[in-house]
């Protein structure tokens, strides 16, 4: 391109153009200076920045082809910005500018949403009015910012004041417009995924924005100088067990170090110490610090191993040079360290509501302070003492002062006057009020400047209470203090002990946790040394008893005052409550004295027993023992229990004879089983008793039948014979009755048969004895006769003794009884040589259960009491008969043969109508089951299907529908029947079943193998082998066809037969004569095979058949050179949709069903040719070519693509190293953007484009800032693409 070629006209709205080659620029190597020419005018400072030297470094891949030099136009210089670059760079310029646009767009859909409202707030005309000024003002204004890419032009700036004027006045009237619409353009601008030449799915977005074209930064960093400290944080160290060293930080900026110097001065003497590292030290420390964000700083980790005060005093980098050293310093202390101490002599078992006297000791730098746990009975408290110092201790710690401060003031003169341990103690004094286990336990501690040590990390694991260091805890058992008294004995209430026996002191002792043994001291004064106060004597015993428990007993053995003086368990001394004494007395043994008269008969004036009075002594109750001797037999001892001091006793013997009583033993309260003398304590008497009798075993009223006697037993006393006198009382009428010489003692009475039902009344009158002593009784025994006897006989049913039952059912003969339940009754089968059956019932109105045929008779009846009568005929007979089952049959018929117990049904078509007749004999109505199996034609016997189903008929004929939907063998097996009284679903009533076999013989059927296939004829083309038509037809041959061919253009319908088809396959070909321009249809309309059956299909499946002119293509665009990522687009004509053929880097590639249009991204570089295109209006194909190349975008690489930061003193340079792929030339921006801190946005210091004729070039920097590139474009492409590729 030679120099006066005219320039490209460029809108001032434009791109900033590609900076200028100068005019007399030759193809020699090339030689720039960072900061030169560029589109920004660069200033001094930029311009002596950089050495005036880089040369571009020959290329290691094959030259490329020689090209031209290319002149670029020079850029016209124009006006700064209103805030200048250096204060706001363009892109954020630019940025706020649109959100001040967006914003207020937001803000006119919210004056929108009110518009809409209706409430009367905004109305048109105002709407109209404010965003016309508003968006008016901003297009109008906008340019005079000068904003880059943003400077429009009058005509530009009208355009837009135009647009937005014109939009506003219809945006209140598109409130109808479909909503939806709107959120599918937002989908497809963000979702839209379009076809590449490859034809996959590509997003085009992620084509033409690859990151991967630029690639790389460079990062300048200059040196600062180098400083070093210690301990940077501030941080206090400490020493103790479980950290015998600690590390000390060491800030390295900027240096080197060959050689560190501290110095160390002891807590405890203030001695100092010099230490030196060495350089190999040095480098150990080096490598075992932590890689750091920023360049050159570096923390060493020193380890320190003694307390004391540690300075960094000199630091020398490799130059032999001092580094700067901040004054700073590290505190290494011991650490703190607790312990608790007991009291000497101390126990751990305690008890309750004494003091704990425990403390812990510290350790460590002042002021301290302390957390430690108290757990009672497994409930934990935490308590922390803080602030823990000697007296007229001074310290910066106390204060809250910087340590670094106070020893920058005071050089190290008070050191040892606050920084040594110190060992203190903090008294821990709690009054244990409750009883348990109390632990004591250290959590930590810490020291003045903030060194913690916490022991419960260190515990072991599952240990409760003890850990692992020693002197962390304590424990203590409280026990409680056992309380005793004595219980219902004082000197009011004294003790019973019994003359010559021992017994237990009521002592209640209450524990409530304490420890046994327990101890008790007790004062006595035995009891004849009490004085008349009952007090103890000046002296009295002293006893001390021992109880394992506190439900021990203490017995004692003599009489007396017993006083508790003190008591005390194992650990602990009790307390003695009221009452406090108990006084122990001996009652004295019991005694009786008796008195006795004899009880004389009126009439023999004869003993007949006595009347004893005994008078008894001690305490009540009293048990009296004593023997009962009758005419010389065995004694049999009897025993009497009084309840006071008086009794009398009544002896009255019911026979007669000698009898005498000794008295041997007596107890009360105190004293069991005391003797006493039975010749003093004898009575002895001859007895004659009374005559006397009175019912035995008599319980309630008895009942009896009518016309039996009732019996009923009396025992009788007195001299035999007796004679008993008794009257028989029914109805007002009393029928007196006398039995004479009864000598026996139970005495059986056996009433007259009693004939009236009803309530009678048998009472004992009086008695007499062999001496004529006539005696009145009292006894009394009743009686319920009952009225009638129990009765049987069968009911009638329907006015008969009969009944016709079902065969094998169960048959209930109603049954009617009179009585009292429950019945028993006898009942025989008179018809069947059997013997008769006893049956239970309940109910008078029961039925007997029969389940055989015969005549049943009722032999007798008997019920709960009484034996019955059974009703004579014909109530004593009932006979039970049985219905006849239901029969079927198949009538005799000539569609109908029999061959081996199965009957032949004649065959049918698929789809005919058919039917069978059933015969009946019983009960209707009739319902018969049959199964209905289904073999389809040409499959084995085992593939069959079942159906079960059933008939039902009201009339003794019916028709069964036999099934012919599917062609197949068809069996129907008739096995159950069942009428109106045999409908049991477990009875057949069937003696063998009926079967019935039917052939439904298929219909044929016919189907198109493509039947979705569209088949095409091109224009005066001649017929290829697509056009034929296959047809499979179903069935058995020979068959008949009828086919309709159908114009779409005229309606016109062709008829074709085809009679006689040997084969199941027909390759039909349309005759040339039935086919125009257009579509056609093609269909079946009847066939019909060798058997008979027939099937019509006018409403079925059909082919079509078009007939069409040939398709053409052109293209949208005459370009031949493409970049990845553009779109290539093609017009289609003919009938949609389209295949197109083409080649894609030699692979053939069918795009189908293509609109009119043909569009594909490309989405990588290659050769890109279309070589064939056909329609879906027939299927002959249109042969092209037409050829694209596509080329790749161009890309770029700093230092081969990766991220370097390096670090120059002020004053040197770095190289930067770029890497081009593409086709050159190479025309290239780079920025220098300042280094920003993380999270925020980077500020770009300055732009500038380069040319590169080769791949490689390089350029040496001295200005600190990041160096990255913000566009490439080569021979054909550019990156980021613009409005117009090169070509």
């Amino acid at each position: 391109m030679s120099n006066d070629t005219p320039e490209t006209p460029r809108l001032t709205s434009s791109y900033p153009e590609t900076p200028a080659r100068p005019p007399n620029r030759s193809r020699t190597p090339v030689r720039s200076s960072f900061g030169g020419a560029s589109s920004r005018r660069a200033s001094p400072a930029s311009l002596s920045a950089l050495r005036a030297g880089s040369t571009i470094e020959p290329s290691s891949s094959p030259p490329p082809p020689k090209i031209s030099p290319v002149q670029v136009q020079p850029i016209n210089d124009q006006q700064e910005p209103w805030i200048p670059l250096n204060v706001l760079d363009a892109p954020t310029q630019r940025l706020y500018a649109i959100a001040i646009f967006g914003a207020l767009q937001a803000y006119k859909l919210y004056d929108l949403s009110r518009l809409y409202a209706d409430d009367g707030e905004i109305t048109m005309i105002w709407f109209y009015m404010k965003w016309w000024l508003l968006d008016v003002s901003f297009f109008w204004y906008l340019p005079s910012f000068r904003i880059p890419w943003l400077r429009f032009s009058p005509t530009v700036s009208l355009y837009c004041i135009l647009s937005v004027l014109v939009f506003n006045t219809a945006l209140p009237h598109l409130s109808t417009a479909p909503f939806f619409s709107l959120l599918a353009g937002v989908w497809k601008l963000l979702y839209d995924r379009e076809l590449s030449i490859s034809e996959r799915r590509v997003k085009w977005g992620d084509i033409i924005h690859n990151d991967t074209h630029i690639m790389g930064k460079y990062t300048v960093h200059i040196l600062p100088e180098g400083v070093a400290k210690l301990n940077p944080e501030g941080h206090c160290f400490c020493l103790g067990p479980s950290s015998p060293t600690v590390t000390v930080p060491i800030k390295i900026n900027g240096t080197q170090p060959i050689n560190i110097q501290l110095t160390r001065i002891d807590l405890e003497g203030a001695a100092t110490d010099t230490i030196n590292l060495s350089q190999k030290e040095i480098k150990k420390l080096i490598s075992k610090a932590a890689r750091e964000e920023a360049p050159g700083l570096r923390y060493l980790p020193y380890t320190v191993k003694q307390p004391g005060l540690y300075r960094l005093t000199k630091v020398r980098d490799v130059s032999e040079l001092d580094v700067r050293v901040h004054s700073s310093h590290a505190l290494v202390v011991a650490c703190p360290k607790a312990t608790i101490k007991t009291a000497p002599n101390a126990k751990k078992d305690v008890c309750m509501n004494d003091m704990s006297n425990l403390s812990v000791q510290l350790e460590g730098l002042p002021p301290l302070s302390v957390t430690y746990s108290r757990v009672i009975r497994g409930k934990p408290t935490t308590l922390s003492v803080g602030r823990i110092h000697p007296e007229n201790y001074d310290s910066p710690l106390l204060s809250g002062f910087s340590i670094d401060a106070h020893l920058t003031e005071n050089d190290n003169e008070d050191l040892t006057s606050w920084a040594k341990r110190e060992t203190l103690s903090v008294p821990l004094n709690d009054s244990m009020t409750s009883t348990g286990d109390w632990l004591y336990e250290i959590d930590q501690v810490t020291d003045g400047c903030g060194n913690l040590v916490d022991y419960k990390a260190h515990q072991e694991e599952g240990d409760a209470w003890l850990p692992k260091f020693s002197g962390l805890g304590h424990k203590l058992v409280v026990h409680d203090r056992p309380v005793v008294r004595f219980d219902g004995c004082d000197p009011q209430n004294p003790l019973a002990l019994p003359r010559g026996r021992q017994a237990a002191l009521p002592l209640r002792l209450d524990s409530q946790g304490a420890d046994a043994p327990y101890r008790l001291n007790f004062d006595f004064t035995p009891f004849d040394q009490l004085g008349s106060s009952t007090e103890h004597s000046a002296n009295p015993q002293v006893k001390e008893f021992t109880m394992k428990s506190p439900s021990d007993f203490q017995w004692i053995k003599e009489p007396g005052l017993y006083s508790i003086r003190k008591v005390s368990s194992s650990y602990c001394s009790g307390d003695v409550l009221e009452p406090a004494s108990c006084l122990v007395i001996t009652p004295p043994e019991p005694s009786v004295t008796m008195e006795h008269d004899e009880i004389l008969d009126k009439c023999t004036k004869s003993s007949i027993g006595l009347n004893l009075d005994l008078t008894l002594v001690g305490s009540p109750p009293f048990t009296l023992q004593y023997r009962e001797i009758k005419d010389n037999r065995p004694p049999v001892v009897k025993t009497i229990r009084i309840d006071r001091t008086r009794h009398q006793v009544r002896f009255t013997p019911e026979e007669d004879g000698h009898y005498t009583y000794e008295f041997f033993s007596l107890s009360d309260k105190n004293y069991n089983t005391v003797k006493i003398d039975p010749l003093a304590h004898r009575i002895v008497q001859t007895v004659k008793p009374i005559a006397g009798a009175h019912f035995i075993n008599l319980s309630g009223r008895k009942t009896a039948c009518i016309d039996e006697p009732v019996e009923f037993d009396v025992k009788m006393q007195g001299a035999a014979p007796l004679t008993l006198h008794y009257d028989l009382i029914h109805g007002g009428r009393r029928t007196r009755i006398s039995d004479k010489n009864i000598t026996e003692q139970i005495y059986t009475i056996k009433t007259p048969p009693l004939s009236n039902g009803g309530d009678y009344s048998l009472a004992l009158t009086s008695v007499e004895d062999q001496s004529g002593c006539k005696v009145f009784l009292e006894s009394e025994a009743k009686i319920k006769v009952r009225f009638q006897r129990p009765k049987a006989q069968f009911s009638p049913v329907e006015g008969k003794m009969s009944v016709r039952a079902l065969e094998g059912k169960e048959v209930k003969i109603p049954l009617r009884l009179t009585g009292e339940g429950p019945w028993f009754v006898k009942v025989r089968n008179i018809d069947r040589d059997e013997t008769p059956t006893e049956f239970k019932f309940e109910n008078p109105n029961s039925a007997l259960v029969a389940t055989q045929v015969g005549t049943y008779q009722i032999e007798s009846v008997r019920d709960s009491g009484c034996p019955g009568n059974v009703l004579k005929a014909p109530f004593d007979k009932f006979t039970v008969t049985t219905i006849e089952r239901p029969k079927a049959r198949l009538p005799p018929s000539g569609a109908i043969t029999a061959k081996d117990d199965i009957f032949i049904r004649k065959p049918v078509c698929e789809g005919d109508e058919d039917s069978v007749e059933l015969a009946f004999m019983g009960q209707p109505p009739f319902t018969v089951d049959y199964e209905r199996t289904y073999r389809p034609e040409g499959t084995s016997k085992r593939q069959l299907d079942k159906v079960q189903d059933k008939l039902t008929a009201g009339l003794s004929t019916a028709s069964v529908r036999l099934e012919t939907s599917k062609a197949g063998l068809y069996e129907y097996r008739f096995y159950r029947l069942s009428d109106g009284l045999y409908d049991d679903p477990r009875d057949r009533n069937m003696q063998s079943p009926i079967v019935l076999q039917q052939t439904v013989n298929p219909r044929p059927s016919t189907a198109f193998l493509n039947p979705s296939k569209v088949y095409k004829y091109c224009l005066d083309s001649a017929p290829q082998e697509d056009s034929i038509i296959p047809i499979q037809l179903v069935g058995t041959p020979p068959f008949a066809l009828t086919i309709h061919i159908k114009h779409h253009s005229t309606g016109k319908k062709d008829v074709i037969h085809l009679p006689n088809i040997d084969s199941n396959h027909h390759d039909f070909k349309i005759p040339p004569h039935a086919l125009t321009l257009g579509d056609h249809s093609v269909s079946i309309h009847k066939v019909r095979d060798s058997r008979g059956c027939t099937r019509r299909t006018d409403d079925g499946p059909h082919v079509t058949v078009a007939v069409a002119d040939m398709p053409t293509i052109s293209a949208a665009d005459q370009r031949t050179d493409y970049c990845v990522g553009e779109r290539i687009a093609f017009t289609l004509a003919g009938l949609p949709p389209f295949a197109v053929e083409y080649k894609w880097n030699g692979e053939t590639m069918l795009a189908t069903n293509q609109p009119s249009s043909f569009v594909r991204v490309a989405e990588r570089p290659g050769n890109f040719t279309i070589t064939g295109l056909q329609d879906s209006a027939s299927d002959c194909k249109v042969g092209v070519d037409i050829r694209r190349t596509i080329h790749e975008v161009p890309s770029v690489r700093i230092s081969e693509g990766t991220s370097v930061v390096k670090g120059i003193p002020e004053g040197d340079q770095a190289e930067i190293k770029f890497r081009f792929y593409g086709t050159p030339p190479f025309t290239f921006t780079y920025t220098r953007s300042a280094i920003a801190k993380k999270g925020q946005k980077p500020r770009v210091l300055e732009s500038h484009s380069r040319t590169a004729e080769d791949y490689h070039y390089s350029m040496f920097a001295s200005q600190e800032g990041t160096y990255e590139v913000t566009s490439i474009e080569d021979r054909y492409c550019s990156y980021p693409a613009s409005n117009g590729r090169k070509s």
